[in-house]
């Protein structure tokens, strides 16, 4: 397994060599010598965290520190600023700065400030983290939050429903309650690309009420960090569809990004009361 990997930023040969012969055997060490070269780097190495000096010829600290926290692809970047100036640890806290460790430190201060660092990043991502389950259908990809889906089967022998849209026209008994089952596909106007048998059923919980969706394929449950999820509001053409109301951001995992749905959307409260409504007498005919 690799390294965590560290920027180390320091105007000081010494200073540097110290962070080195603490950190060496942790970490995975990158160095800079003053602010320039460490937003350059910090761009291209994406490390972990960074360990910044304040006074530096060229650029300060403090303004790299406002760079890296203003570009979103290094915000999330834990920033740790190690400098005797200590009476500009408060501003430098209010810019985003993870904590500020004083110069001169020991080595289990320099230690346990990176750990604690890495832990308070770890401990973000993971709030932010959203648990998964890809669909496929007719060629189209989406994803739905875990959260509501009960199971995964392969389709069984439905019956037809006697009433409700075309998209919902037959229903299924699982442990002795019906379940209606919604065909992905005609809801949203493609072909199935799966023969019937090899479809899977992905059970819902919607309101206390149970819904089936008819799929082609479905991909193992994964929890995806908060950088891979682009929220609603910064996506764009969320204006677009009959499921624009249903978009809770994009997935951007891999070579493409997937649209993640709130299952809500697909079918509504009131339609499934009726079609469950429409199988009581449909169960005792």
């Amino acid at each position: 397994m690799s390294l965590p990997s560290l920027l180390l930023v320091d105007d000081s040969d010494a200073i540097l060599a110290l962070e080195r012969a603490i950190l060496s055997g942790h970490y995975a060490l990158n160095t800079a010598s003053n602010g320039r070269e460490a937003l350059e780097k910090v761009v291209r190495v994406q490390p972990a965290a960074i360990l910044l000096d304040l006074s530096m010829p060229e650029m300060d600290g403090d303004e790299v520190l406002k760079r890296v926290k203003a570009d979103p692809t290094t915000a999330d970047i834990p920033v740790i600023i190690i400098s005797s100036e200590t009476s500009r640890a408060e501003s430098c806290l209010a810019l985003g700065a993870e904590l500020f460790l004083s110069k001169p430190f020991r080595a289990d201060e320099l230690l346990s400030a990176v750990e604690n660092a890495l832990e308070n990043a770890r401990r973000r991502a993971r709030a932010g983290s959203l648990a998964l389950l890809r669909l496929a259908v007719g060629g189209l990809e989406f994803a739905i939050p875990l959260e509501g889906v009960r199971q995964v089967l392969l389709q069984p022998s439905t019956r037809p429903l006697p009433l409700g849209p075309g998209y919902i026209s037959e229903f299924f008994e699982l442990r002795g309650q019906p379940v209606c089952v919604l065909d992905l596909a005609r809801r949203l106007e493609v072909e199935h690309r799966e023969p019937v048998e090899e479809r899977k059923l992905v059970i819902l919980e919607i309101s206390g009420v149970q819904l089936a969706l008819s799929v082609d394929a479905v991909q193992d449950p994964e929890e995806y960090p908060a950088t891979d999820i682009e929220r609603r509001d910064r996506v764009g053409g969320v204006g677009h569809g009959e499921l624009r109301d249903a978009l809770m951001g994009m997935l951007r995992s891999g070579e493409r990004s997937v649209p993640i749905f709130d299952p809500k959307a697909f079918a509504t409260q009131e339609l499934l009361r009726e079609a469950v409504d429409v199988l009581r007498p449909a169960r005792s005919a």
